[in-house]
């Protein structure tokens, strides 16, 4: 499928992308983050301005000699669409270079087959875009296992049976050059170069909602495992037995707090407003937290990141309860070792798209390996 990739060689391909995580930046800091020298910096960014790729922000204060303009990435030099697919329908945002959202839009469906995404696509392309330039690439989340071919596996919240090329679907019907992967995976990609995880090389997510998910960035980069298959942190045992997505995922949670509530569950707000007033669903609650804390603390063990994110639609159930999630982080960390960050996002929507978005610019600027 034809790109519009920039027709970079693969050193000035490196300034590009260090510019876009770490910009607005300094020529000097530049060259030290890349061990080039001065001359070679000059060299390499140049003629990227000159391109319209980069972009130099106001001076910096300095008390002699010449002021500094520090680099940064033209972020709407290119536009990429990001499509999130759920068994509730499609969302779908429209962002620049650095992931800032534009625009978004949505459309409802049950369980929708292949060829409904693709047909779905199609049209908020059209909403999303309407009076503006065509978007430079697609990216694709979804909840299931993309190996490194794009063929998406086990899409079991959809009903998908076997393969699909929903890339090669969606690339026909768009014209648009198309990534995809996990759900999980394109939002840690999202939170490593644009959020929570922007300036760490080691840097862990770990998401509760209608599942439980882990993404990893391991030195820098995206850890997908054999066959796509990483993050499956559902079945770890927590709470002395019990399997984290037992305690932790919205239906198995629904299904333990319905008995003691009068009318339907609420959502996550809901439950912290009323466990205030009733101390058994505090202690689903505290559960929950003290869940939360021994699956980060199972991640610091194995794989030490310096920053975990906790998030998704699950994540504001541990509204007020946050001591107790580092509490039982600090149980199982090792005393000798410095306590990484842990960091606690609510996310929704726009935010999962934005993830599929950060798929495409990482494709866009060669870091996908492709």
């Amino acid at each position: 499928m034809p790109t519009r990739r920039w027709a970079l060689d693969p050193t000035s391909q490196r300034v590009a992308l260090t510019i876009l995580r770490r910009g607005p930046i300094s020529r000097a800091d530049l060259g030290r983050l890349l061990d080039l020298s001065s001359a070679s910096v000059t060299r390499l960014t140049r003629p990227m301005v000159a391109a319209g790729i980069l972009i130099e922000r106001a001076p910096q204060g300095r008390s002699l000699g010449r002021p500094a303009l520090p680099l940064d990435i033209a972020a709407d030099s290119a536009t990429f669409v990001g499509l999130k697919v759920s068994h509730e329908g499609l969302h779908a945002v429209l962002t620049d270079l650095r992931g800032t959202i534009l625009a978004t839009s949505s459309c409802d469906g049950d369980r929708l087959s292949p060829l409904a995404v693709a047909g779905g696509v199609s049209t908020l392309l059209e909403d999303l875009t309407e009076g503006r330039r065509a978007p430079d690439a697609l990216g694709v989340s979804l909840g299931a296992t993309v190996d490194r071919d794009g063929l998406v596996r086990g899409a079991h919240f959809l009903g998908w049976n076997g393969a699909v090329d929903l890339a090669a679907l969606l690339e026909g019907a768009t014209g648009l050059r198309t990534t995809i992967d996990n759900d999980v995976n394109a939002f840690t990609v999202a939170e490593h170069w644009f959020g929570a995880g922007r300036d760490t090389e080691e840097f862990a997510v770990l998401t509760i909602g209608a599942g439980v998910g882990l993404g990893l960035v391991c030195r820098d980069e995206m850890v997908r495992g054999y066959a796509g298959a990483v993050g499956m942190v559902g079945p770890v045992r927590v709470l002395g037995g019990r399997r984290a997505e037992d305690v932790l995922n919205a239906r198995a949670l629904e299904e333990r707090v319905r008995p003691m509530l009068d009318g339907p569950a609420p959502g996550p707000d809901g439950l912290v407003a009323l466990a205030d007033a009733d101390p058994r669903l505090a202690e689903v609650l505290d559960e929950v937290a003290d869940a939360v804390g021994e699956l980060v603390g199972t991640v610091i063990t194995i794989t030490a990141p310096e920053r975990v994110l906790v998030a998704g639609e699950g994540a504001p159930l541990l509204a007020g309860r946050e001591d107790r999630v580092l509490a039982a982080v600090g149980r199982m960390h090792p005393e000798h070792m410095a306590a990484p960050d842990v960091v606690v996002e609510v996310v929704g929507d726009d935010e999962w798209a934005r993830g599929a978005a950060a798929l495409a610019i990482r494709a866009h600027m060669g870091a996908d390996g492709s």
